[in-house]
């Protein structure tokens, strides 16, 4: 064990470090010039720090002898926030602006390896064009030398919080809100990254951070693929398999070069039931029995670990993790907006909000009919009809609505018509959708979300709701004027119509509570 460090060797270390400046250093030479008494270095670091000169980690760095480390370009780093195999995070001060970030450093060892070093660059690239308020935000990326080796490193936001791995295995499962809410927060995430053309493939509670305002951000876009560009590591550097073993998809095992974003889903899925039961799916046997598992077995039911998760919750589960991926749900936009449904449930509804269910949907057809009955109709039929002709309604189809208003017990007539009734309503319910997803008042009021978030159920899959809602709320009313039943499974014109109404009702009670709140 090496001597302790003099208080005169001590203060050769902080003028070697260039931590002060001169000015600095002569008032800390004459402060303990002054005692009567000799001082430790260990006394002298401590008062530093007291006076916000130096911090922790640069104190124990001087107390071991050790003057270089303590700039990276334009930064000066302030302390070592994590540190492993693949790279190590400092938290530093830009120099010039004064501004905090974390660092993401190449460790010495790898900047020989030519695939790391490359799929590192990568990742400061891809990672620097997103920006999403659940991706991590990446500033800048720097390669050069700091004297002595090559150093590559990129500045990043600093976040504060730890990761869901981390989390869990300090407080073990989570609540299932929470789980769901992080997992949301995430999926929404991931839809803006593909949006983007981007796949992560290493999606896990490790690369997903809770900050301290319960916000979740996705890390480490190391092994993401570009799949609208023809450049691909994984290929270049003949690598097969890439991600972790516990959160790895069936495809992505067999070869990581063909996966798409169905394959991010699996992971999110697999995440899910991390943050649930405390635990991966599979976590018996070898690395080669666990990427087996994942293709061949189901894992432990949920409700052997707990009692307390909604049904809907657990199905969900099992769709983002089915083996086959033509069977799993392959929209991040899906995961996030069937979790705002769960969510929305009462704390202790027993309600089932899966959408294969029947409850909301029989709610808007109650609430379709009610309308349809209604003396209201005939001049909300008619602003409708204003709106949809011609702004959202110029199509190179013959078939058009009509701008001449109708008798609600009027039916409209025709495959064509149907067809552009159908598109017509969907460019409607974009704007009502981007109209409710604009307003305060979806944050706070659960109906409003629910009914969103079915909206955009209905634009996506309008086939599985049409016989059941919509051709439901028409057949009672218009059974008077046609013996012939609506095609089972299509959107009949009333009932797009009806829907709309309804959308277009929800808008502006969500603009009016938004209004309400200013006085």
């Amino acid at each position: 064990m090496s001597a302790p460090l003099s208080a005169s060797s001590l203060l050769q270390m902080l003028s070697l470090s260039g931590l002060l400046s001169d000015e600095q250093l002569r008032l800390v030479k004459h402060h303990f010039s002054l005692l009567t008494t000799d001082v430790s270095s260990r006394i002298i670091c401590d008062w530093l720090q007291h006076q916000q000169m130096v911090t922790e980690w640069q104190s124990e760095k001087l107390l071991q002898g050790r003057y270089r480390g303590f700039f990276l370009g334009p930064y000066r780093l302030l302390n070592r926030v994590a540190r492993g195999g693949m790279s190590t995070i400092y938290a530093a001060r830009h120099q010039d602006s004064g501004d905090i970030h974390a660092l993401k450093v190449l460790p010495l060892s790898r900047t020989g390896d030519v695939s790391f070093l490359a799929r590192f660059q990568r990742e400061a690239q891809i990672t620097q064009r997103l920006r999403h308020p659940h991706i991590v935000n990446v500033w800048n990326v720097y390669s050069g030398t700091d004297g002595q080796n090559s150093v590559h490193f990129m500045s990043m936001e600093l976040l504060h919080g730890r990761d869901l791995f981390e989390l869990v295995n300090l407080e073990g499962p989570l609540p299932w809100r929470d789980a769901a809410e992080y997992i949301r927060q995430a999926a929404t995430g991931l839809a803006y990254a593909h949006q983007e053309g981007l796949i992560h493939r290493d999606i896990k509670p490790g690369n997903l951070f809770l900050t301290v305002d319960s916000s979740v951000k996705i890390l480490d876009l190391g092994l993401a693929q570009d799949f609208d560009s023809e450049e691909n590591l994984t290929r270049e550097f003949n690598e097969r398999v890439l991600g972790t073993a516990d959160y790895l998809s069936p495809e992505q095992a067999k070869d990581c070069h063909t996966v798409d974003t169905r394959a991010d889903i699996y992971s999110l899925g697999c995440t899910l039931y991390f943050l649930l039961t405390g635990q991966a799916p599979f976590t018996e046997g070898s690395l080669i029995q666990r990427l087996m598992a994942h293709q061949t077995r189901t894992p432990p039911k949920i409700s052997q670990f707990r009692d307390d998760v909604p049904d809907d919750l657990t199905s969900l589960l099992i769709r983002m993790m089915a083996p086959d991926r033509n069977k799993r749900i392959s929209s991040a936009d899906e995961v996030a907006d069937l979790l705002v449904l769960i969510l929305s449930l009462p704390e202790d509804s027993s309600t089932s909000v899966d959408p294969n269910s029947r409850d909301i949907e029989q709610s808007v057809a109650a609430c379709a009919r009610s309308l349809c009955l209604s003396e209201a109709m005939p001049p909300v039929q008619q602003d409708f009809e204003k709106f949809t002709t011609p702004a959202f309604s110029e199509t190179s189809s013959p078939a058009r609505l009509s701008s001449t208003p109708q008798d609600p017990g009027d039916s409209f007539t025709g495959q064509s018509e149907t067809a552009q009734a159908e598109a017509d309503y969907f460019d409607l319910l974009a704007l009502i959708e981007y109209q409710c997803a604009s307003s305060d008042a979806l944050a706070t009021d659960p109906r409003s979300r629910k009914l969103l978030a079915f909206a955009r159920q209905l634009k996506h899959n309008p086939a599985e709701i049409g016989n059941d809602t919509c051709l439901q709320a028409s057949e009672e009313t218009d059974h008077d004027h046609t013996d012939e039943a609506p095609a089972k499974g299509r959107l009949t014109p009333r009932g797009i119509l009806l829907l709309c109404v309804i959308l277009m009702l929800t808008a502006v009670t969500a603009a009016l509570l938004d209004w309400t709140r200013l006085f």
